[in-house]
């Protein structure tokens, strides 16, 4: 069906896609199919949905906006909603979101917005009212950023080191009449043991019992309880955001 689709066939194979679908699922309830299947399924399905709606975009029928919901990507963003966003879950305010790369190319991929945290409130979900659409990236390959807009120092004095996330670090950038930006000043996020000590632990303990039990461990050799100790004191130095591809690759 997938390989088949054309303007002519499009809804009618949506439509049977879709009810494959709902079979499969009772299939996967009743025990008849596993999990691998029901995600292959799952899969399909949706990319017979996104290349039915393309197809069928110039319809704009309020039938394929319905769709949408269930082909959402979700996208896995380096930051914490709850230090950068606390009025989106606290009370639902939305703010501007915009992807800052890929300009050229129009973005098609209905999104829901996902944290690094480990809580369910982390999450901005697809909203009909106020569609986000991103772009496919390969994130094995590629960087993609996001602008969040409007927030400001308002939403900075609201935010919680939640799971133990600082502000980002942060740049003041100035525009002159040309339209020429200079980097003015640079704010780095706090490191991990800032964090700890605003949250009222003894960093002083910490590091006194980190060293301690490391000496005494009886399985590692001097050389490899330096390395080890010095690879720690190098995490607990920065903060605890993913590191980027290319941070990787130096």
């Amino acid at each position: 069906m997938y390989r088949s689709l054309t303007p002519k066939h499009a809804r009618e194979y949506l439509h049977d896609a879709l009810d494959h679908m709902e079979s499969l699922l009772t299939l996967f309830d009743l025990g008849y199919i596993d999990l691998e299947d029901r995600s292959n399924t799952e899969i399909l399905v949706n990319l017979i949905i996104k290349k039915s709606i393309l197809l069928l975009q110039s319809e704009g029928s309020d039938e394929l906006k319905k769709l949408q919901d269930r082909i959402q990507e979700k996208y896995l963003v380096n930051f914490s909603s709850f230090q950068s966003l606390p009025d989106f879950w606290g009370l639902a305010q939305q703010f501007p979101i915009v992807p800052l790369d890929k300009l050229d190319i129009e973005p098609s991929n209905p999104a829901s917005i996902w944290d690094i945290t480990c809580d369910s409130d982390g999450e901005i979900g697809f909203n009909p009212e106020y569609p986000l659409y991103l772009h496919d990236i390969d994130v094995s390959k590629e960087e993609y950023f996001l602008g969040f807009f409007l927030t400001g120092a308002y939403q900075e004095v609201l935010g919680m080191k939640h799971n133990l996330f600082t502000h980002p670090s942060e740049a003041l950038i100035t525009f002159d009449e040309q339209g020429e930006y200079k980097i003015e000043h640079i704010i780095e996020a706090q490191n991990l043991m800032d964090v700890l000590e605003d949250l009222d632990y003894d960093i002083q303990k910490i590091d006194k019992t980190l060293q301690n039990r490391i000496q005494a461990s009886t399985r590692m050799d001097n050389e490899e309880k330096e390395v080890l100790l010095s690879t720690l004191y190098l995490y607990l130095s920065e903060n605890s955001y993913l590191k980027t591809i290319q941070a990787n690759n130096e």
